[in-house]
């Protein structure tokens, strides 16, 4: 990695100043407001100005550029920092022209949260470490992958699209994104042939796009099932956690078990016992046993909204579904994502 990678850009913009970071994949700018006087720019180590900055005391802080070096001074401390040109400091696009989608930031976020655990984390399917962002009319879709759980989103847009547009979004990229939002009372999303621009009032994230093309999920959600359960949420959670001990190391495997008005979490290893939890539920169709990953279904109860789902059962064979019970009719006029999480099966 080039050297002035490592550093910070610190440049007057727009009556501010302009703090830019990249690694040539991913980008973020952020302005921050002060009295500036002068047009001089430059670059210095991000990490040791970053954790310098974070332990002055409370007050103004004033940076003087003074030719190769950034002055720091704050009352009763001061530093100095030796820096590089900004001329070396890569440009970082601005996206004038490309596609743009207006998003309401908090309900992004909440998509965001719901499919950022599912990314793949290895890099031999590019596609499957991304998240998937497919806008239409005025609904946009993420949704992210590893090939043994997945987690979809969709949420309204506050502007209609004119045309369709996906894209996959950097797994890493995604999560500054959900940071970048943080806060942010507008945003919109600026698409173009080969990055990604995310514009907020006092942030930019640009990242490159991902090659390829995502695999067609839909045809592995199930539309119907033959048993659901509908549960208390955060009572399932708990009663995962505590099967956890028992799990093993290994596979990690947990157990669930649909009879009449209850669901049974179950889970044993030779080496540390065994353990049963049942917890009242709402069962409608065939009573099924079926294992799972617990640390899956922890990823993705942890991650779905709301105080009850409705999971759908079939065998071992193919997937569960986990969606937040519906809030009635104020689901249908709210802003919030519509959620849903599928988990596979452990092949017996």
């Amino acid at each position: 990695m080039l050297p002035i990678l490592n550093n910070v850009l610190l440049k007057p913009e727009r009556g501010q100043l302009r703090l830019s970071t990249t690694d040539l994949e991913v980008g973020v700018s952020v302005w921050l407001p002060g009295k500036l006087r002068g047009e001089s720019a430059l670059t210095v180590p991000l990490k040791p100005f970053a954790e310098y900055v974070q332990n002055l005391p409370s007050g103004p802080v004033a940076l003087v550029l003074n030719g190769g070096a950034l002055l720091v001074t704050a009352t009763k401390a001061r530093a100095t920092f030796q820096g590089e040109t900004a001329e070396n400091f890569p440009l970082l696009p601005h996206l004038d022209n490309g596609n743009v989608i207006t998003l309401s930031p908090g309900s992004v976020q909440q998509a965001l949260d719901a499919v950022l655990y599912a990314v793949a984390t290895d890099d031999t399917r590019p596609e499957l470490a991304g998240v998937f962002c497919h806008g239409e009319d005025s609904t946009l879709t993420l949704a992210a992958t590893d090939s043994y759980r997945l987690s979809e989103s969709r949420l309204p847009l506050p502007v209609p699209l004119a045309t369709p547009l996906s894209v996959i979004l950097p797994g890493r990229a995604a999560a500054e994104f959900r940071r970048a939002l943080d806060g942010a009372a507008e945003a919109e999303l600026r698409v173009g042939e080969n990055q990604v621009l995310l514009v907020t009032p006092a942030i930019h994230v640009v990242s490159r796009r991902v090659d390829g093309t995502y695999p067609d999920y839909a045809q592995i959600i199930p539309q119907k099932q033959p048993t659901t359960v509908e549960i208390e949420r955060s009572a399932l959670l708990r009663a995962i956690r505590a099967a956890a001990v028992f799990s093993g190391t290994v596979v990690s495997r947990v157990t669930f078990e649909a009879g009449a008005d209850r669901l049974r979490i179950s889970a044993m290893t030779p080496e540390v016992g065994n353990t049963e939890t049942d917890l009242p539920a709402e069962v409608q169709g065939e009573s099924v046993t079926i294992a799972f990953n617990e640390r899956f279904l922890r990823d993705a109860l942890s991650a779905l909204p709301g105080e009850r789902i409705v999971v759908g059962l079939g065998t071992s064979a193919t997937p569960a579904v986990f969606r937040p019970v519906s809030a009635g009719a104020d689901a249908k006029t709210s802003s919030a994502p519509t959620t849903l999480a599928l988990v596979m099966p452990i092949k017996v």
